[in-house]
């Protein structure tokens, strides 16, 4: 129950006091909580926050310079909204120290000049609060009844906020924690929303299953803070209920489904993304990068857990379920980052003894669904490979030969790499072999013999051996295509050949 510093100063009985403002305040909407009236010295620690205080001065008329500072300074400490000093037989002017140490803490001072009992500034005054709540409260169950029956007609978050800014007259989201918007009215464009999440004139958290998923905001409007904060939180429970009913047993009930849809394609458009990931409990944000993440193990429940752990201890924001036999996950990169790196960071991370995991490319959050998809797409050709832990891109040439059958990949290798193969095939060496590690290491030799666990001397006779046999060098750039072709082919077809 409120009434704002401005509104206390129009009422009538203020006005027959010709009220005078020494201190105004920073903010002209404060707010009145209730008015006093008081004579003691000592009132600070009696009143709270939001408090006016009506007094004549008496109690100030024989202290000295420095006990009235103090008095001004615990009066602010409380909160108190404003403090009304009379000018007449106690104080007949202000006193200087009063003004200016209620300058130092903001404190909100006016003199009235003329006498008006204080019981009638306070009777009206509290009416007024007692009747602007009553109006707030009204103005608020309007605007709830308008949204249930849009709700009730099927409507969802879209309908719940353009239902409130219209009757608000006032720019209205529903963002999640990560502070994305999933709904938004009232606002013109890109700007004016990023104004409304910076500036908000009321925010109120939306609660579901006793976490925080989001926010109801609401802008600046015609009506006044105290109704916009009682809009808020009504709008709020509305839509925690609207929310909820995306998964009404708990988070835990909402992961698998919305992993399994993001694999299937079927989470239509951002707003639905956003609210269910919310659900789900996962909130990474607007400028972050996130990477889908599919593994296979023999344990997945026990392998979820060890993410979940690992994840708590680096700081990673990771949503992890076992869908189908198999382990889907979505991670939000640290640092907003994008590279390549970071998404081996992110595997490096997750990597578990006996299990194969695969790492999609990193992206908005709104094309999470297709990172996820690359990333189990990708996970079968990792297994066949034999990778613990495989980027999808790394697997994009492997999962394209991958589709021929056995007699073509086959005549890949043979007509680029068939000395190759017969002198592998004759000295029981593996040239085929060290030619795909050099390739894939950028032909760097440090790189690839620690791959192979070789000497650099070994390797060296090995590529000299390649050299001669191809008839080239192993990095002719000339070549280098069908090389990486041939050498991949042969990689699958070993591949397969070992999994029979």
């Amino acid at each position: 129950m409120t009434l704002t510093l401005a509104e206390f100063l129009d009422l009538g009985s203020v006005r027959d006091a010709r009220p005078l403002l020494v201190v105004p305040p920073v903010d002209s909407r404060r707010r009145v909580r209730w008015v006093h009236s008081s004579e003691i010295y000592e009132i600070g620690p009696l009143l709270s926050e939001g408090d006016l205080l009506l007094t004549t001065g008496l109690g100030l008329a024989g202290a000295d310079a420095g006990a009235r500072r103090h008095w001004v300074r615990e009066l602010a400490a409380r909160g108190v909204a404003a403090v009304a000093v009379e000018l007449g037989r106690s104080l007949p002017t202000l006193p200087l120290e009063v003004s200016a140490e209620a300058r130092v803490q903001n404190l909100p001072l006016l003199v009235l000049q003329d006498v008006v009992p204080f019981i009638r500034i306070c009777e009206e005054a509290n009416s007024a609060v007692l009747d602007a709540e009553g109006r707030r409260l009204r103005v608020v169950d309007r605007l709830v009844e308008d949204v249930h029956a849009a709700l009730a007609g099927g409507g969802g978050a879209a309908d719940l906020v353009a239902c409130a800014a219209r009757s608000l007259g006032a720019p209205v989201a529903l963002v999640t924690r990560a502070e994305q918007v999933v709904a938004a009215a009232g606002v013109g464009g890109q700007r004016q929303t990023d104004r409304l999440l910076r500036r908000p004139l009321a925010r109120a958290p939306v609660r579901i299953w006793d976490a925080e998923w989001g926010a109801v905001v609401v802008g600046e409007s015609a009506v006044d803070p105290r109704t916009a904060e009682l809009a808020a939180a009504r709008l709020a429970g509305s839509a925690a209920v609207l929310l909820g009913r995306e998964g009404s047993g708990g988070p835990s009930d909402v992961v698998a489904p919305f992993l399994a849809d993001l694999l299937a394609g079927a989470v239509p458009g951002h707003r639905e993304l956003l609210v269910r990931a919310g659900l789900a409990g996962f909130h990474p944000s607007a400028r972050s990068r996130v990477v889908g993440v599919a593994a296979s193990s023999p344990d997945p429940a026990a392998l979820v857990a060890g993410w979940r752990t690992t994840a708590t201890a680096a700081g990673l924001d990771v949503l992890a379920h076992v869908v189908r036999g198999e382990v889907l996950a979505l991670v939000s990169l640290p640092g907003h980052g994008s590279a390549p790196e970071a998404g081996r960071d992110v595997g490096d991370r997750l990597a578990a003894e006996d299990a194969v995991v695969t790492i999609g490319p990193a992206v908005p959050f709104a094309d999470v669904a297709r990172s996820l998809q690359e990333a189990h797409a990708s996970l079968g050709t990792a297994t066949l490979l034999g990778e613990s832990v495989a980027l999808s891109r790394d697997l994009t040439m492997p999962r394209l030969l991958g589709r021929l059958d056995d007699a073509t990949l086959e005549r890949l290798a043979a007509d680029t790499l068939g000395s190759l193969v017969a002198w592998d095939r004759a000295h029981g060496t593996a040239l085929v072999a060290t030619l795909d590690a050099y390739l894939r290491r950028g032909c760097s030799p440090t790189r690839t013999a620690a791959e192979l666990h070789l000497q650099r001397q070994s390797l060296y006779q090995r590529l000299a051996r390649i050299e001669e046999l191809l008839g080239h060098r192993p990095d002719d750039a000339r070549a280098h295509e069908v090389l990486v072709v041939a050498t991949c082919a042969a990689r699958v077809l070993a591949a397969r050949g070992r999994s029979r």
